[in-house]
């Protein structure tokens, strides 16, 4: 199987059948395509909900795995694995990181486990978060998009791919662009998270939220409108994208649109122009970008061309570099 996320294909087939029949009044929902964040029932006051991660900055994607379901995340356990010539300082440097993204987000650890194993070569890191819903009526899906509403995302595409492409391989991408340039490109890290915007589209009303990470934003409309049984209408150029993160996408020959993308929040309105403007005047940045149709089409304009969005392929940031590639390309390294 290629590196990544698997397909919905054989997530479907041979995860989701497999475990179809395990689940009980505690877990009252069957795990879907789209589900980022099961719930657990504890009373009719509180539910708990769950996601779990080990890619690109898991603490961030979890998180807003979580606030995608109007959730509200309390804390992370985390999981590491590490081959056995890993150095301690290294773990620490790990943890530091660990902690200081979960004091950004208002987190506590609540423990964990962490193992040397020889049947790693790199450190695994998988983190699970947990929060908590007071009233099961506010909980969002992302599968309740309705036919005729407003597509909106929030920020641009690729926020959390870039950030990665760069720590990887800086020293190269500084040889053609300018530190402002790169810069401009990885925002702040704090971009990454959409618990600003998810609690205002929730006090606003909104029908369906979904994260956009792994396989950028194609895979996030495609599983949105697949789970919600609606067709989509989308237009590329409002698709939101920095002109910095085009140019470094290019370099590598990357889609930006395949590319994991946290910090982006997936959203339908009936009025998404007036939620567009809620967020614009709090300093979130926010596009209608379509809308959903009957139907199962989905359907991309790009000026006078018209297509249609295919299956949800692996992200860019996981692409085969072997084969006929140029050496500039040889010397890429994407973790």
């Amino acid at each position: 199987m290629k590196v990544g996320k698997i397909s919905n294909t054989i997530l479907k087939r041979t995860v989701l059948k497999t475990i179809s029949g395990l689940y009980n009044s505690y877990v009252p929902e069957k795990n879907k395509v789209g589900l980022n964040a099961n719930k657990i029932h504890v009373n009719e006051q509180c539910s708990v909900l769950m996601a779990t991660d080990c890619g690109i900055e898991p603490v961030y994607t979890v998180v807003n795995n979580i606030c995608a379901r109007g959730g509200r995340p309390i804390c992370i356990q985390c999981s590491i694995v590490l081959p056995q010539n890993f150095r301690e300082i290294r773990l620490r440097e790990i943890m530091q990181e660990l902690s200081k993204d979960c004091h950004s987000l208002g987190l506590a650890i609540a423990g964990g486990h962490t193992q040397v194993s020889d049947a790693v070569l790199k450190p695994i890191i998988s983190v699970t978060g947990i929060g908590i819903i007071e009233d099961d009526k506010e909980m969002i899906q992302s599968n309740k998009a309705l036919v005729h509403e407003d597509i909106v995302l929030t920020k641009w595409i690729g926020i959390g791919g870039i950030r990665n492409i760069i720590k990887q391989n800086k020293e190269q991408i500084l040889s053609r662009y300018s530190t402002d340039f790169i810069d401009k490109a990885m925002g702040n890290k704090e971009d990454m998270s959409v618990l600003p915007e998810a609690k205002i589209a929730k006090k606003a009303g909104v029908h369906c939220m979904h994260d956009v990470s792994q396989g950028g934003i194609f895979a996030a409309l495609w599983d949105m409108a697949e789970a919600s049984g609606v067709g989509i209408d989308i237009y590329l150029r409002k698709i939101p994208v920095k002109q910095e993160i085009i140019e470094i996408c290019e370099m590598y020959d990357i889609n930006p649109y395949q590319l994991q993308s946290s910090g982006c929040l997936l959203m339908t309105f009936a009025d998404g122009y007036g939620i567009v403007d809620i967020l614009t005047n709090v300093g979130i940045e926010a596009s209608v970008i379509g809308k959903t149709i009957f139907g199962n089409d989905k359907i991309i304009h790009n000026l006078d061309e018209v297509r249609y969005l295919d299956l949800p392929k692996q992200d860019s940031l996981y692409a085969d570099w072997k084969g006929n590639v140029d050496d500039e390309r040889k010397n890429i390294k994407f973790t």
